[in-house]
């Protein structure tokens, strides 16, 4: 009982607000040192280490060999067509059959291996000798390989060369899975595209003015990494995926222009 009054007579007294509260306090050696360090590390940081400043672009793979124009050779009407856009074909196999005035059925083959950019006629159509039935790119050229053709602003073609590593992305591969193909810079555009030079090109494969939609823009076409021991054919970052990219894939690519050194922020340089 005698301990149980002095707790409940230590309850019943006032606190002792008026004593002063001793902290534990951090030597200013060590805070000064550690001061000290994170300085020095911001220092060297500062001279030695890069900050990348990138710059990116949209475009498609194509086959190096270029798309070529096939045109009629006789009149005659459309009869049947059995191709379409975004078709491969092999050299040989029939694209369309003409009647011809004198009523005779014609049937016209593909005079190469190729994949149909753009078809541009309908059955029942009245063709003339010259008139252009299909872009096609071709796929027969001796060394043909995928390269990139992408659009970068025309604010940074100064500073692109041919010989700049470029990493390429492709939508139908996932990135965080396949990673990127690697890429040298082969040719830079002279001069900007226009709406017409691009559709040109691209047929309706991308919208055109996606691609204006900031300001010109100059063609760059890329060199992608060979690699035969892959599925794809091409060098990954990651992986291979299991499967080859097609002409007309959508990517996009990430050209390094400038790595600059913070203290040249500071110094204004």
């Amino acid at each position: 009982m005698r301990f149980r009054k002095q707790a409940l007579q230590k309850l019943e007294g006032p606190e002792q607000l008026d004593e002063v509260v001793r902290l534990a306090t951090v030597p200013t050696w060590l805070v000064t040192g550690a001061l000290l360090v994170i300085v020095a590390a911001a220092g060297i940081w500062a001279v030695t280490g890069e900050v990348v400043r990138a710059v990116r672009a949209d475009g498609v793979l194509v086959h190096s060999a270029g798309v070529s124009g096939l045109d009629a050779t006789a009149s005659g009407q459309v009869a049947e067509v059995w191709v379409g856009p975004n078709q491969r074909v092999a050299r040989g196999r029939p694209l369309y059959s003409v009647v011809d005035p004198a009523g005779k059925i014609r049937t016209v083959a593909s005079p190469w291996d190729a994949y149909v950019v753009q078809w541009l006629v309908n059955e029942g159509e009245l063709l003339q000798p010259g008139t252009r039935v299909a872009d096609m790119e071709r796929l027969d050229s001796p060394g043909d390989a995928l390269q990139a053709v992408v659009w970068l602003p025309a604010s940074y073609a100064p500073v692109m060369h041919p010989g700049s590593r470029v990493e390429v992305t492709a939508d139908a591969a996932p990135q965080p899975v396949f990673g990127t193909i690697r890429g040298t810079v082969s040719s830079v555009g002279a001069f900007p595209e226009s709406d017409a030079s691009l559709r040109a090109f691209l047929g309706d494969r991308q919208d055109v003015g996606t691609l204006l939609a900031a300001g010109s823009v100059v063609r760059v076409t890329v060199r992608l990494d060979p690699d035969p021991e892959s599925p794809s054919g091409l060098r990954w970052t990651k992986a291979s995926p299991p499967f080859r990219l097609t002409s007309a894939s959508r990517v996009t690519a990430r050209f390094v222009i400038a790595a600059e050194h913070p203290i040249d922020w500071m110094l204004a340089r």
